[in-house]
């Protein structure tokens, strides 16, 4: 399990990453006025500031590649995640950069600019409804493993666990007893179906 966690802790940090650089670049663009430009053919008014283009563009689809990395990770081995919350974060911290920039002008504007006010109540609720839903499910995602059944180890992601449940569950159809219960997981266990420590388990379960 070494592999997937570094995968998976990375993957967030890198989705993280992204995030606050897409805000500080957005942040940057809004200082100069909200938007820039830079090549082409035509008289540019507000150039960019050096480098925001670029680290706009890669850390949003750095980011969203990293998002797909950590997705499928935590997916794959039914681990609790953050995956309902990137869609808040995005959303809640652009929003916020709209709604600050709205009442704080850059410059020697003055008064709202009621066009990035519009926007961030807009973003605000894009990020803060879905927010409202995905916040207890994700805090459920961290607080699930209550729900493990007695006799399995504490290790044990309980996506796996149930996994191997269904593998190991006494057999109704021939009316077999434990002691044919207890053979087939050795068995399995000789095959290599289930490890040693799920071998333990299931025979803890069983009995």
């Amino acid at each position: 399990m070494v592999r997937p966690t570094i995968t998976i802790g990375l993957s967030l940090a890198g989705v993280a990453c992204g995030l606050t650089l897409v805000y500080l670049s957005m942040r940057a663009v809004m200082d100069v006025g909200g938007f820039c430009a830079e090549g082409g053919p035509f008289e540019i008014e507000t150039h960019c500031p050096q480098g925001v283009p670029g680290v706009m563009v890669g850390s949003l689809w750095g980011g969203i590649i990293l998002a797909g990395v950590y997705a499928w990770q935590v997916i794959r081995h039914g681990v609790p995640n953050f995956l309902g919350l990137l869609w808040p974060a995005l959303f809640l911290s652009l929003g916020w950069n709209f709604l600050n920039y709205a009442f704080d002008p850059p410059g020697t504007q003055g008064g709202v600019v009621w066009g990035w006010l519009i926007c961030g109540i807009v973003f605000m609720l894009m990020g803060g409804l879905p927010l409202l839903v995905m916040l207890p499910a994700t805090a459920h995602s961290f607080t699930r493993e209550r729900e493990r059944p007695k006799g399995w180890p504490a290790g044990m992601p309980l996506a796996h666990m149930q996994r191997v449940a269904a593998r190991v569950q006494p057999s109704t159809a021939s009316g077999a007893g434990m002691v044919d219960e207890l053979e087939r997981l050795a068995k399995l266990h000789e095959r290599g179906a289930l490890s040693d420590d799920e071998y333990a388990a299931a025979k803890a379960r069983l009995l």
